[in-house]
């Protein structure tokens, strides 16, 4: 974990990063309706969305990353602020999608890809439904990608129960760059979705050892946040873990935690499991 002095030499470093790279501006999905923001990207700042596998599988961040200034995406909060806004597009089944990157230069190029969590906030590393991309070229330093929904879409995710999010990143060594943003289906019977109906994807042997791993990762996150202020907890959390946490141990943690979860209603599952949101400042 940087100290405060630290973070002043490798500040220049960072926004080369975040200067190097593709964020979503925004999608827009039927006629008429909205368009979907970026989940918590600052378009207007040197931010970035970065999407690693090894970072959620080790259940540092969930399925949507971490941007540079926010650190990880709570995904549920971020959702349910989007539709607050009417900043959440309307979709139907087979229907399309266009999303507009901003790139910057060649960290931001395609190809993307996409994919749907048709619960909004349930999956993590796998089980996400692939979407088909049509890419077409950079146009003032834009790309514009054109997904198509599934025939068979099912949107059952966030208070309103008819809400996916999408996922699109790219390749780059550097990230891999992308985000994510929230879709309402108007074309399906919205799911109930209370305390009572929503399935968890935890187990009390998961819970007991995630709870282990927290305390491991306590002291870390205390000092990350004694050094941040309280806008930076978020960025400082997620560096203190990458830089403490054993990654088998963490994995380990994860798998156990939803070994035995299946199914569509498991929306509480990695979302609950995000271990330093555990931490207080």
């Amino acid at each position: 974990m940087p100290s405060l002095i630290r973070l002043f030499y490798i500040a220049p470093t960072i926004l080369s990063l975040v200067h190097g790279q593709g964020v979503i501006l925004k999608a827009q999905g039927s006629k008429g309706s909205p368009a979907s923001l970026g989940l918590q990207v600052q378009t207007t700042q040197s931010d970035a969305n970065i999407i690693r596998t090894s970072e959620i599988s080790t259940n540092v961040v969930n399925e949507c990353g971490r941007t540079l200034l926010g650190g990880n995406i709570d995904i549920g909060e971020n959702t349910e602020t989007q539709l607050a806004n009417k900043t959440v597009t309307s979709v139907t089944k087979g229907g399309n999608v266009d999303v507009t990157i901003q790139q910057v230069n060649a960290d931001g190029a395609g190809p993307y890809t996409c994919d749907l969590d048709q619960t909004s906030n349930a999956d993590g590393t796998t089980g996400q439904t692939p979407l088909k991309v049509t890419e077409k070229d950079s146009n003032g330093g834009n790309i514009t990608l054109s997904l198509t929904m599934p025939t068979d879409m099912a949107c059952i995710g966030a208070s309103t129960g008819n809400i996916c999010t999408v996922r699109c990143f790219n390749k780059a060594a550097a990230g891999p760059f992308g985000g994510c943003f929230a879709v309402q289906q108007t074309d399906v019977t919205a799911s109930k979705n209370t305390p009572g109906t929503i399935a968890t994807a935890q187990t009390l042997e998961g819970v007991m050892a995630q709870v282990q791993q927290n305390n491991q990762d306590l002291p870390a996150a205390i000092k990350a946040n004694s050094e941040a202020t309280l806008d930076q907890q978020g960025v400082f959390a997620v560096d203190a873990l990458l830089s403490s946490t054993p990654v088998a141990a963490a994995a380990k943690a994860t798998s156990t935690a939803t070994g035995t979860a299946t199914g569509k209603g498991k929306k509480n599952g990695k979302n609950n499991q995000k271990r330093y949101k555990m931490f207080v400042s």
